[in-house]
């Protein structure tokens, strides 16, 4: 093999050639790339801080419809707890009050019946009296 100036002169082409490629086509690309590379990895940390941030929120969601869940279950036994104390207490309150007024319809009624008795009984002598003086009177 013979090395003469045709060959070096093609090493200095090829490498001419080189270098002027590097710097017009494969540089844009490579930096193309990259920012492409740049671009998707932001990208996809950005969706996983996104994602990240809407479990938090569905999270905090669940937990404030649970709590708000318990707090309407518990509001909602004691102001029925509460309906019942004073369904309880107004039924005992009218119970007490129909009691007084049966005892005290009763107390009247005795009260009216004794005095009744007690003017059917003068009554009665008086009657018995005029019955034995018209008898006595006739006779």
């Amino acid at each position: 093999m013979e090395f003469n100036a045709t060959f070096i002169v093609s090493i200095i082409s090829f490498i001419v050639f080189t270098l002027i490629m590097n710097e017009i086509l494969y540089k844009p690309i490579a930096n193309i790339v990259e920012e492409r590379e740049h671009m998707i990895n932001e990208n996809y940390e950005n969706a996983a801080v996104s994602k990240d941030k809407t479990t938090a929120i569905y999270t905090d969601r669940d937990e404030k419809l649970s709590k708000t869940a318990a707090d309407n279950k518990k509001l909602t036994a004691e102001k029925m707890a509460e309906a019942n104390n004073l369904a309880k207490n107004k039924t005992t309150e009218a119970k007490q009050n129909s009691t007084a007024q049966i005892n005290e319809a009763k107390s009247n009624i005795q009260n009216r019946s004794e005095v009744l008795n007690n003017e059917l009984k003068g009554r009665i002598d008086e009657l018995a009296d005029n019955i034995s003086a018209k008898v006595l009177g006739e006779c």
